[in-house]
């Protein structure tokens, strides 16, 4: 493994949840985040009122495997938990979310607080 890389391993041991994210840096496990639970929304106003929601099916569509739901439209979407490449990511980055239209989500959770951010708008969790 290059000294300064990242990689995503789905599965880190044996007893892995399912859901579970392992994000690894230069051979060592800096951290494990799961990704929100099912029903989360993030509520914002950048270009009108805006309510943004994903899940992850459990049959994904080939690469395809998260839906992100923008205001009652479906867009399928890819996840993405090494979107930094070698750099370390911001405090609380859970997973990015490409969409087949080419939008990027990035989702968050620290401190208690969940977010999501589009652009340069931020989303907070509002259910």
């Amino acid at each position: 493994m290059h000294s300064s890389s990242w990689e995503h391993e789905r599965i880190c041991g044996p007893n892995q949840l399912v859901g579970v994210s392992c994000s690894i840096f230069n051979g060592r496990l800096v951290r494990v985040s799961a990704q929100p639970s099912k029903g989360v929304a993030y509520c914002g106003e950048a270009a009108g009122k805006q309510r943004i929601e994903y899940h992850t099916p459990e049959q994904p569509d080939g690469e395809w495997d998260a839906v992100v739901t923008v205001n009652g439209t479906d867009i399928r979407a890819m996840t993405a938990y090494s979107y930094f490449g070698k750099t370390l990511p911001p405090r609380g980055f859970v997973v990015a979310l490409l969409g087949e239209d080419h939008s990027e989500y990035l989702v968050f959770e620290d401190d208690g607080q969940r977010w999501l951010e589009f652009g340069d708008s931020r989303y907070d969790a509002c259910d």
